[in-house]
C-alpha cells in the first residue's frame, strides 16, 4: 500500500498530502485513486474553508418585572459575510439528494464531541469510525451517505493543542485560511460584524479523506467553536446546525477518545433500521487497554461490565434505558425532533432562568433527561435498547484525584435525574405505549426510587455493615478484654477516616491533596479486605445460629457468577474482582462523599470552565444550597448509623433481625430481577431481533450526482446546456436528446433547442423539485397494476406521493418492519403483500 501511494506521488503532477498517523489520503479532483483506478471523489481540491453562523432564534421573556432573552430553537447554519452563499464542498453536497427517485441523502451523521485532547485521542476515534465503513457499504449505504463533523469546544484551548501538534492537526484546521478571511493576525480575535452577544460562530473545514481500513472516503468536517461553551453547546450545534441543515436519518453521538470497534457503529444503525420502535441506542463501553496493575483502572473494567451486564440489559427489556451515554449512542432524528430537544434536553440553554441548584445538577447527565422524553413522546411507542455486541474503548482516569472529579459530575448527575425521572414519570401514560410496557416502566421507576433511597443512605449503611461485622468478631462480652478494645479501636479509626474525607471533601480540590485521597482509600481498602476475611471466617463458625445466611450468599453469588459467564465476561471480571472489592468502600466513603459535598459546583470538572455570568450571579445561591443539602444528608446518615448501632450494642435481636432481614430479602429481590431480565436479554438480543444481510457487492463508491437544494428548486430556472446538466440560471428548460432548449418562461421536454419531438409536458421556470421528479422519471398515465412492485418501485412511489412508513402501514395493515425489509431489497413481497400495496398506492 505505501509503496503503491509513494509511486502516485512521484508520477502524479500535484503530490497527495498523507494524513500524518492515520495512513489516510485527502486526493485532489484530477488525481486518480489508487483503490479504483478510476477519478477521485468530491470535488474539493484542498481542503475547503468557510465560518458558519448558527441560526438562532432568541425570545424576549419576562421573569417578574424583568426582561430577559433566551434561546428558542436554532433553524440551521448561514454563511458569514462577505459570503454569500454556501461554498461548493461536501457539505453542499450533503444538501443535495443522491437518489432518482428521492431524498436518501445523508442517512449517518456522526459527531465527535472535542476540547483540547491530544493527537492519540483523535487518532483512536477517527480509526475507530473508518473501521466502520466498509461494513455499511456491505448493506448498501454509500460513503456519500456518511459523514462525521468533528465539533471543537473553543478555538482558545484548541490552539494549545494545536501548537504543540501542529504537524498533525494543520491537516485538518488551516491557521492561515482563518487570519486571511477575518483579516486577523491572531485567530483569537475573530469577531462577526456587528456581533452580538448572542452569536456564536465556528471554522469549518470540509474534506474527503482515505483511512488504510477502508477502501472507501471518510467524509470529514472539522468545525472550531469560536467560543467555549461547553459540550452541550457543541450538541447545539450539531442538532440545532448541522441536522437541521442535513437532516440525517440517523445520528451517532461520540467523544473523541472514544474509540469504536469494528462493527460497532453499524450493530447500532442495524438495531435502529430493523425496527422502527426504536428511538436510540447504545453499546458497551469498556477502558481502552486496562493496566491491571492500577488499582483504579482493574475496578473501573468490572464497574463498567457489571453496570452493563444487570443494569442496561434489564432496562433493555422494559425498554426505557435510564441513560444513553453521549460517548456513544445513536439516535434516530425524527424522534428527537420537537419536545425531546428543545424542551428537554437543551433546556438549560434555553431557559437559564430557571436553572437552579436542582436543576443544574440534573443538567449535568441531561442525556437521561432526553432518554425518558423519547420513550415518554406524546402518541408514540418509542423505545431505547442496548446493543450488545456494539463496543467501544475509552480511557479511564487512572488516579484518584481525576477519577473523583468524573465521579462528582456521574454521581450528582445521576442522583439527580432520576429524582427528575420518577417526577415526571406521569409522562408515560400519554404516550402510544401498551398498556404492559407503561405498567413496567412505572415498575421500573419504582426501583429507582428504592435506589435513590439506598445511595442516599449508603455511608450510613457502609458503616453499620462494618460495626456490626466487628462486634461479631470481636464482641464487647468476650472474656479477652485486649480483643473487644481492638474491636472498638477499629471502630473509633473508621470514623476518624469518614470525618478526614468529609473535611477535605468541603474544602480542597481532590487534585492539590491526591497523595491524601490515595491513602484513604488504601485504608478503606484494607478494612474491606480485612472484614470480608473475618465475616466469612465467623459464619462458617457459626453457621447453625446464622443458618439463613449461607444460602442467601451461595444464591446471590450464583445470580452474579451465571450473568458473568452467559455475558462471557469472565476473563476481564476475574482480574480486576479484588480490584473491585478492594477500591468499593472508597465509591462511597470518598466518591460518594465528595459528590455529596460539592453539590454547588455545576461543572464538568474534567476541564477548567468558566463560569458564565448567569452561574456567577447565583454562585452563592448554589453554595448556600450545598450548606444546607449537606447539613441534612450528613445529619440523616449520622441518625441512622446512630440508632441501628445502638440497637446492635443493646442486643435487642427482634428490631435488629427483623431490619437486617428486611434488607438482605429486598437485596435479594432486586438482584434476582436482575438475573431474569438479563437472561431474557440475552435471549431476545440472540434470537428475536432483526439483522440487515450484507450484499456480495459493496455499495459503488460513486461521485454524487449534483440535484438542487430547496432553496434552489423552490424558483427553478435553468438556462440552456448542451452537456446534458442541470444549473440554476436561465428563463426555462427544454429537454431533448440532443441537450437542453430555452424557451423563455418556460421549458420544454422535448427535442433540440425547442423541438417538440419528444414529451411535450410543460416544467414552467418557478415549478418545485416534486413536480420535476414527477415528469422526468414517472408518467402518470401508467397502469400502476401492470407495476412489479419491487424496492425501487416503492421508495419512487413513497417520495413522490409523500406517503411515510407509517402511513404505509396503516392503508395496507401491513407492519412498519416488513415495509422496511421490502423497501430495503432485503426480502420480496409475497403475492399477497404485492397485490395490497399494488392496490393502495394506485389510490393514493
Amino acid at each position: 500500500m505505501k509503496q503503491e501511494i509513494s509511486k502516485i506521488n512521484q508520477s502524479s503532477h500535484y503530490p497527495l498530502p498523507q494524513i500524518e498517523g492515520l495512513s489516510a489520503i485527502t486526493y485532489r479532483s484530477n488525481e486518480k485513486s489508487i483503490y479504483s483506478g478510476e477519478k477521485p471523489l468530491g470535488y474539493s481540491e484542498e481542503i475547503v474553508y468557510q465560518p458558519l453562523k448558527l441560526l438562532k432564534q432568541i425570545e424576549n421573556r419576562y421573569i417578574g418585572a424583568k426582561q430577559v432573552k433566551g434561546l428558542s430553537r436554532c433553524d440551521g447554519l448561514s454563511w458569514v459575510p462577505p459570503d454569500s452563499d454556501f461554498r461548493e464542498s461536501i457539505f453542499t453536497d450533503l444538501l443535495y439528494e443522491y437518489s432518482e427517485g428521492g431524498e436518501s441523502k445523508c442517512e449517518i451523521l456522526m459527531v465527535v464531541a472535542m476540547y483540547n485532547e491530544e493527537v492519540q485521542n483523535f487518532k483512536d476515534t477517527m480509526l475507530g469510525i473508518a473501521s466502520n465503513i466498509e461494513d455499511f457499504r456491505k448493506v448498501g449505504l454509500s460513503p456519500e451517505q456518511l459523514c462525521v463533523v468533528v465539533i471543537v469546544d473553543g478555538i482558545k484551548p484548541f490552539m494549545e493543542t494545536f501548537k504543540r501538534q501542529r504537524s498533525f492537526f494543520s491537516q485538518f484546521f488551516k491557521e492561515e485560511k482563518i487570519k486571511e478571511f477575518f483579516h486577523v493576525d491572531n485567530v483569537l480575535n475573530c469577531r462577526l460584524p456587528d456581533e452580538q452577544d448572542e452569536d456564536e460562530f465556528a471554522h469549518c473545514f470540509f474534506q474527503k479523506a482515505y483511512f488504510d481500513t477502508s477502501e472507501a472516503p471518510l467524509q470529514l468536517i472539522f468545525c472550531v467553536k469560536q467560543k467555549n461553551r461547553r459540550k452541550l453547546n457543541s450538541h447545539l450545534w450539531f442538532f440545532g446546525g448541522f441536522c437541521e441543515m442535513i437532516n440525517p436519518k440517523y445520528c451517532i453521538l461520540l467523544d473523541v477518545g472514544t474509540k469504536p470497534l469494528p462493527k460497532s457503529l453499524f450493530y447500532l444503525y442495524e438495531a435502529m433500521k430493523t425496527d422502527d420502535r426504536v428511538a436510540g441506542c447504545c453499546g458497551e463501553i469498556r477502558p481502552m487497554d486496562p493496566n491491571y496493575w492500577k488499582l483504579v483502572v482493574g475496578a473501573q473494567v468490572v464497574e463498567y461490565k457489571f453496570s452493563h451486564i444487570f443494569d442496561k440489559a434489564l432496562e433493555s427489556v422494559i425498554g426505557y434505558i435510564s441513560v444513553l451515554p453521549g460517548a456513544f449512542s445513536a439516535y434516530v432524528w425524527e424522534a428527537l425532533q420537537g419536545e425531546p430537544l428543545w424542551e428537554d434536553y437543551f433546556k438549560s440553554l434555553c431557559h437559564p432562568e430557571l436553572m437552579d441548584a436542582f436543576h443544574s445538577n440534573i443538567y449535568l447527565a441531561e442525556d437521561r433527561v432526553l432518554c425518558l422524553s423519547l420513550v415518554s413522546k406524546a402518541k408514540h411507542s418509542y423505545i431505547l435498547r442496548y446493543v450488545k455486541k456494539s463496543i467501544a474503548e475509552t480511557d479511564v482516569p487512572e488516579n484518584i484525584s481525576v477519577l473523583m472529579a468524573q465521579r462528582r459530575r456521574w454521581i450528582n448527575g445521576s442522583w439527580f435525574a432520576l429524582i427528575d425521572s420518577i417526577k415526571n414519570a406521569r409522562k408515560v401514560f400519554y404516550s402510544g405505549h401498551g398498556r404492559c410496557r407503561k405498567i413496567a416502566i412505572i415498575m421500573q421507576m419504582g426501583y429507582y426510587c428504592i435506589n435513590v433511597v439506598f445511595q442516599w443512605f449508603l455511608c450510613a449503611s457502609f458503616f453499620l455493615a462494618f460495626a456490626i461485622s466487628i462486634r461479631r468478631v470481636f464482641p464487647n462480652e468476650t472474656k479477652d478484654s485486649n480483643l473487644a478494645g481492638f474491636g472498638n479501636w477499629l471502630i473509633l479509626f473508621y470514623v476518624w477516616l469518614m470525618i478526614v474525607s468529609v473535611s477535605l471533601s468541603l474544602g480542597v480540590k481532590p487534585r492539590r491533596v491526591d497523595d491524601i485521597f490515595k491513602y484513604l482509600a488504601i485504608c478503606f481498602g484494607f478494612y474491606m479486605m480485612f472484614i470480608t476475611i473475618l465475616q466469612l471466617m465467623f459464619l462458617f463458625s457459626h453457621s447453625i445460629t446464622y443458618s439463613w445466611v449461607g444460602p442467601l450468599m451461595i444464591v446471590s453469588v450464583s445470580f452474579f457468577a451465571i450473568n458473568v459467564v452467559a455475558f462471557w465476561a469472565c476473563i476481564p471480571v476475574l482480574k480486576g474482582v479484588i480490584h473491585f472489592v478492594f477500591l468499593s468502600p472508597s465509591y462511597v466513603n470518598i466518591f460518594l462523599v465528595y459528590a455529596m459535598c460539592n453539590i454547588h459546583d455545576c461543572s464538568w470538572g474534567s476541564r477548567p470552565d468558566q463560569l458564565s455570568e448567569e452561574e456567577k450571579n447565583r454562585l452563592e445561591e448554589y453554595e448556600e444550597f450545598r450548606a444546607r443539602w449537606t447539613i441534612i444528608w450528613a445529619l440523616s446518615n449520622a441518625t441512622l448509623a446512630y440508632f441501628f448501632d445502638l440497637i446492635d450494642k443493646q442486643g435487642k435481636q427482634n428490631i435488629y433481625y427483623w431490619a437486617i432481614y428486611a434488607v438482605a430479602f429486598i437485596g435479594l429481590a432486586i438482584l434476582a430481577c436482575r438475573f431474569i431480565f438479563a437472561m431474557i436479554y440475552l435471549i431476545w438480543e440472540n434470537f428475536c431481533y432483526g439483522h440487515l444481510e450484507a450484499n456480495q457487492e459493496l455499495a459503488p463508491i460513486t461521485r454524487p450526482r449534483k440535484r438542487f437544494t430547496r432553496k434552489t428548486a423552490n424558483a427553478l430556472e435553468i438556462n440552456n446546456l448542451d452537456d446534458g446538466s442541470l444549473l440554476p440560471d436561465g428563463n426555462g428548460l427544454g429537454l431533448g436528446k440532443n441537450g437542453l432548449g430555452d424557451y423563455g418562461g418556460a421549458g420544454y421536454l422535448g427535442g433540440h433547442r425547442g423541438s417538440h419531438s419528444g414529451l411535450s409536458d410543460t416544467l414552467k421556470g418557478t415549478a418545485s423539485m416534486d413536480k420535476m421528479n414527477d415528469t422526468l422519471f414517472f408518467n402518470d398515465q401508467q397502469d400502476i397494476t401492470q407495476v412489479d412492485i419491487n424496492a425501487d418501485y416503492i421508495k419512487s412511489i413513497r417520495r413522490r406521493k409523500n406517503i411515510s412508513i407509517k402511513m404505509l402501514s396503516r392503508m395496507t395493515n401491513i407492519r412498519k418492519y416488513r415495509l422496511r425489509v421490502i423497501e430495503n431489497g432485503i426480502d420480496k413481497p409475497t403475492p399477497d403483500e404485492a397485490a395490497i400495496l399494488r392496490t393502495e398506492l394506485a389510490k393514493a
